[in-house]
C-alpha cells in the first residue's frame, strides 16, 4: 500500500515537473493544443483509475490471504501444543517449549522481515527442533497427530510468507507511473488553456 501511494506521489511531482519545465520548451504559445489535450485527459483518468482500482484491490487481497494464514498457522501451532500433552513428559515439555519461543520468533522476527518481503530464519530453527522431539516419538500413536498439526503450520506459514512478496509486477507500477505523471501535465495544460481563453473571451 505504501509503495503504491509513493509511486502517486512521485507521478506527481513528475508531472508537474515536467510541466513546469519542459512542456514550455517543447510547445511554443502558439501551438493549438486545446483539442490534443482535451482529448487526452478523458482515457488518461479512465486508464489512471482502473490501474489504481487494480493495484489497490491485489494489494488488499494479498493482506487478507496473508491475515488468515496467519490465523491458520497460530490455530495450527496451538493443535500443536494440545497434542503434545498425549506425549511422553520430556518430548511434551520440548515440543511445548519450542512452540512458544517458534511463536516469539514469528512475532519479534519474522513479522518486522515482511516488512520487506522476506521472511527470517529464526522460526525454522525452532520447526526443526519440533521435527527431531517427532522422531523420538516413532511408532507411538501421538506420532502421527503430531505430524498432522506440524504439516498444517508449516503450509500456513508458507502462505503467509508468500504474501508476503509483491504480487504486483514492476512493470504495472512503472505504466502506473507513466500514466499518472502524463495525466498531471494533461490536466494543468487544460486548466492553463482553460484560463487563458477565459481571460481572453469579452
Amino acid at each position: 500500500m505504501l509503495l503504491v501511494i509513493l509511486v502517486a506521489l512521485i507521478a506527481l511531482l513528475a508531472g508537474l515537473a515536467a510541466n513546469r519545465w519542459l512542456r514550455p520548451r517543447l510547445l511554443s504559445e502558439d501551438d493549438d493544443t486545446g483539442m490534443a489535450v482535451k482529448d487526452l485527459v478523458g482515457p488518461l483518468l479512465t486508464l489512471t483509475v482502473l490501474l489504481l482500482a487494480f493495484v489497490l484491490v491485489t494489494a488488499n487481497g494479498s493482506y487478507g490471504k496473508a491475515e488468515i494464514a496467519a490465523r491458520g498457522e497460530a490455530r495450527a501451532l496451538d493443535q500443536l501444543v494440545e497434542t503434545a500433552e498425549y506425549a511422553p513428559a520430556a518430548q511434551r515439555g520440548r515440543i511445548q517449549a519450542d512452540a512458544v519461543c517458534y511463536a516469539r520468533a514469528v512475532c519479534r522476527q519474522e513479522w518486522p522481515a515482511m516488512a520487506d518481503g522476506h521472511g527470517s530464519p529464526a522460526p525454522s530453527a525452532w520447526s526443526t527442533d519440533f521435527r527431531a522431539a517427532f522422531a523420538t516419538l516413532q511408532g507411538q500413536p501421538v506420532f502421527g497427530m503430531l505430524i498432522a498439526a506440524d504439516n498444517k503450520r508449516s503450509d500456513e506459514r508458507e502462505e503467509r510468507l508468500a504474501q508476503a512478496t509483491a504480487s504486483i509486477l514492476g512493470t504495472i507500477l512503472w505504466f502506473l507511473l507513466a500514466t499518472l505523471t502524463i495525466t498531471v501535465i494533461s490536466l494543468e495544460s487544460a486548466c492553463r488553456a482553460a484560463t487563458t481563453a477565459a481571460r481572453s473571451s469579452p
